[in-house]
């Protein structure tokens, strides 16, 4: 993810099923994913997922499928100001949970129009 994320002008990332590298953790590094917008993944694997607001400062929309390892979205992505949208397919219901205090989180902040979709 470290080469991944140090292209200057990536703006779409999804990845989906990916079996070649299980990884059970992600700690993004600072200056990374700096014009990221979308963030799609079933994040097979990933346990434990730690996020600084800093870490994706343009992100808009985060789509998560099918994601059973993972208990929670980070308390950072909710930090995001520029964060729209997450969506939810098939994941466990501590990960919905997770969706919907952000989305209390993104309220508090003003964001009227952050969603949370669950599918």
């Amino acid at each position: 993810m470290t080469k991944i994320g140090s292209l200057p002008n990536l703006q779409v990332l999804e990845i989906f099923h990916n079996h070649a590298e299980v990884v059970s953790e992600w700690m993004p590094i600072e200056g990374q994913f700096l014009r990221l917008k979308c963030l799609g993944s079933t994040f097979d694997h990933l346990v434990r997922w730690e996020v600084e607001k800093e870490q994706f400062p343009s992100l808009e929309s985060l789509i998560l499928k099918g994601a059973r390892s993972m208990y929670e979205i980070p308390y950072g992505i909710g930090e995001i100001d520029t964060l729209q949208l997450i969506q939810l397919h098939d994941c466990g219901e501590s990960l919905v949970d997770s969706a919907k205090r952000i989305r209390e989180q993104q309220h508090d902040n003003g964001n009227d129009a952050f969603q949370v979709r669950i599918l």
